[in-house]
């Protein structure tokens, strides 16, 4: 049994006393998937394979006849957001959470290259104060990063500027910050990936 389905369905406060019901049902015997770019204690999609054979037993458990629980099942998605597929095999598979009915953050904008910034730095774990961009009129770009639990007023843990590093464009600058971080990770993180954090804001909403 998931909790946190179980909520989730008493929070939809669906006004059909059936759908309801069949909604409870389909919570009691749901599995939890967690989202990757999330905290594993936020589950954010619901889903569960439930065999048409399960089916007159979820019914009785329900108060509904077999056939009135297939039909409120068919039809539960009009009530609230969520996916009811009917296979012909006899497998229904139904999805659905907080995903579906929370509103999607937007996502930051993309910062703009050809300007001096500060752009955000978006690598997990360094976002909170990290920035980076370029010296207008020195013709070099800069980065300041700190780690979230860093102290922002004080120097940064990495600095990329003259004269220890020299770069002119955001492929130097990732290959520079790969480079420094390499005794705060415990693999190597590759350029191209810090490249992406430098110039893609995260994904924050499916």
């Amino acid at each position: 049994m998931s909790k946190s389905a179980i909520a989730y369905v008493h929070s939809r406060d669906i006004a059909d006393e059936k759908a309801r019901r069949v909604f409870l049902a389909v919570a009691e015997q749901t599995k939890v998937e967690a989202d990757p770019f999330q905290s594993p204690d936020i589950p954010v999609i619901f889903g569960l394979d439930l065999w048409d054979a399960e089916i007159p037993v979820l019914a009785q458990q329900a108060g509904l006849g077999t056939q009135e629980f297939r039909s409120q099942l068919r039809t539960l998605k009009q009530h609230v957001r969520m996916d009811v597929l009917e296979h012909s095999d006899g497998l229904w598979e139904i999805v659905y959470g907080p995903s579906y009915t929370q509103l999607a953050k937007p996502r930051p904008p993309k910062p703009d290259l050809t300007r001096g910034g500060p752009h955000p730095f978006w690598m997990p774990g360094w976002e909170q104060s990290s920035i980076w961009g370029y010296e207008e009129g020195l013709g070099h770009l800069y980065a300041q990063l700190f780690a979230n639990q860093d102290d922002p007023d004080v120097e940064p843990r990495i600095w990329i500027t003259p004269p220890r590093y020299l770069v002119r464009n955001v492929d130097e600058l990732a290959a520079a910050i790969a480079g420094a971080l390499a005794p705060y990770v415990s693999a190597r993180v590759p350029a191209a990936l810090v490249k992406s954090w430098l110039t893609t804001p995260p994904f924050s909403a499916r």
